[in-house]
């Protein structure tokens, strides 16, 4: 079987076929696996590069997801096997060399053989602190101790208890002795003290403010001036009156440098804004709603973070420039933002006016030989304009004679049969010569020469040749299939001829050994190695 080449289907992108006939065959350069079709389409795994690697890489060294090897001496190594073991060790019932459980730490130290014949027994006992054992603490002590990390005590002591507490005020100081002593709070203008279960509170009537970090609870009335100096205000509150008709805003922008303002909060899928201001950028008065970020700081409003809102409103004064969108008909304007020059602007309905496209009509029609014919649009506009040349029907022409110089005979009759001659002022009827010819052209004849009768025009001899043409005669161009060529100008040695459509010939050529004329997937024939297919 020299030179027999099997092909089987493979792919280089697929890693398994999704289905394989029954016994058919297919492998994969992705994932190094042959596979082979079973019934129902099913696809298994039968070997390949995958496999045969994982078999060359067997070790009997201890290594992680490779298969086990004997070495020569029938052994190999390993980790931890976990498996149900049978049989006896060596020496099992005794170690083979004895060894010592040492104990040491916070206890006396121990040291206890160990060789497997007998249990080993441990008394543990804890090392001294060095503290002396007794009882600490009392009616006028405080015990102290001393704990290590491993919670044990390894010193103590008594310390005596002060029968005396000093306190102090913002002003003058005193001892209180605890022993018997009491320790009075006092209260001032406006603040109440009391003492109720040990626990000492204070309380402040209403002529009392707070001026750091508290709440008045209740009305305040200010019959003065309230002059606030911080850098903020806030009012929680629902209803806020003021008796000014006009508030003053940016008292303090004397080089026109912030906008000039409010601003509100709303929820609307999230918290946004909205501000009615004026902008110090073009002095501008600006009506915004949907703002992402409130107001900084530095009293300005980032107008790309908003959108323009809407204001219903009566509009009386002013001028109207700069619109962002054109003003709709149904609002009194144009719907447009622009006409073209000329233009003849039409109305369209609710719609924007537009401007009727130019006919394309412009021009000089008509003649005294020439009629016309004129179509009008929809809004009565030429739309269209054919010129054309006076044409007289036969019949309408009811007397004269219609000269030469006008495409006629000059004459009113002629006699039958006779052949019309130009004489030199007009046409008239000539004798008729009668002239002879003799012989015959077949069908793969033609005629070669002719012979005219000088006045009359009349065929007076011809000649006739069969038809032939040599293949020399053919100096250009390429025969077609349709004219029983192959249409191709040049052939390759050894090549092969198929038809590439209904009406062209190709050719396939091959100059490798072992090629077979294959058909590929577009069903061209093509010279190829034998292929299963891709998948």
């Amino acid at each position: 079987m020299a030179n027999t080449v099997i092909q089987l289907k493979w792919s280089e992108v697929t890693s398994t076929p999704t289905s394989l006939n029954v016994a058919e065959p297919a492998y994969s350069n992705t994932s190094g696996k042959l596979f082979i079709g079973q019934a129902g389409n099913q696809v298994i795994a039968v070997g390949g590069k995958y496999y045969t690697d994982i078999v060359d890489a067997a070790t009997n060294l201890n290594t992680v997801s490779t298969l086990v090897k004997r070495d020569g001496s029938g052994n190999f190594s390993a980790g931890t096997i976990t498996a149900a073991l049978s049989g006896n060790a060596t020496s099992a019932t005794q170690l083979q060399t004895a060894r010592f459980f040492n104990v040491t730490g916070d206890v006396d130290p121990i040291a206890v053989s160990f060789n497997g014949t007998a249990n080993a027994d441990f008394t543990l006992e804890l090392t001294n602190t060095g503290v002396t054992a007794g009882t600490y603490g009392g009616a006028t002590q405080i015990p102290t101790f001393a704990v290590d990390v491993d919670g044990r005590i390894t010193s103590a002591a008594n310390v005596a208890i002060s029968t005396s507490l000093s306190i102090a005020g913002d002003t003058g100081t005193d001892t209180v002795a605890l022993n018997g002593g009491t320790l009075t709070f006092e209260g001032g203008d406006g603040i109440t003290s009391t003492v109720t279960n040990d626990k000492a509170s204070f309380a402040v009537d209403n002529t009392v403010i707070r001026t750091t970090g508290g709440t008045i609870s209740g009305d305040l009335a200010i019959t003065g001036n309230l002059v606030i100096s911080g850098n903020t205000v806030t009012q929680d509150v629902e209803t806020m009156k003021v008796e000014d008709s006009l508030i003053q805003l940016a008292a303090n922008n004397a080089a026109d440098a912030v906008d000039i303002g409010f601003f509100g909060q709303y929820n609307s899928a999230g918290t946004k804004y909205t501000s009615f201001f004026r902008d110090a950028t073009d002095g501008n008065f600006k009506l915004l709603t949907a703002g992402t970020e409130i107001p900084s700081a530095a009293n300005s409003v980032n107008v790309a973070a908003f959108t323009r809102a809407t204001l219903d409103a009566n509009i009386t004064g002013g001028s109207v420039s700069g619109l962002s969108s054109d003003i709709a008909v149904a609002d009194g304007g144009t719907g447009a933002g622009s006409f073209t020059a000329g233009g003849i602007i039409m109305g369209n309905g609710t719609g924007a006016l537009s401007v009727l496209a130019n006919t394309g009509t412009a021009g000089t029609y008509g003649g005294v030989d020439r009629t016309l014919t004129v179509t009008t649009d929809a809004y009565g506009r030429v739309s269209a304009v054919t010129n054309s040349a006076i044409a007289i029907s036969a019949a309408a022409v009811t007397s004269g004679t219609l000269p030469i110089a006008r495409g006629g005979t000059n004459q009113t009759s002629f006699t039958a049969g006779q052949m019309i001659v130009f004489d030199g002022t007009s046409q008239a009827s000539r004798a008729n010569v009668t002239q002879t010819v003799t012989g015959g052209l077949s069908a793969a004849n033609t005629i070669s020469s002719i012979t005219f009768d000088a006045i009359t025009g009349g065929v007076t001899a011809y000649t006739g040749s069969a038809i032939a043409i040599g293949a020399s005669q053919i100096t250009s161009g390429t025969l077609t299939t349709a004219r029983g060529g192959t249409g191709l100008s040049s052939f390759t040695s050894q090549g092969v001829f198929y038809a590439s459509s209904t009406s062209a010939i190709a050719q396939a050529t091959s100059a490798t050994e072992g090629h077979i004329l294959t058909i590929n997937a577009s069903g061209v024939p093509t010279f190829s190695h034998l292929s299963g297919g891709t998948f």
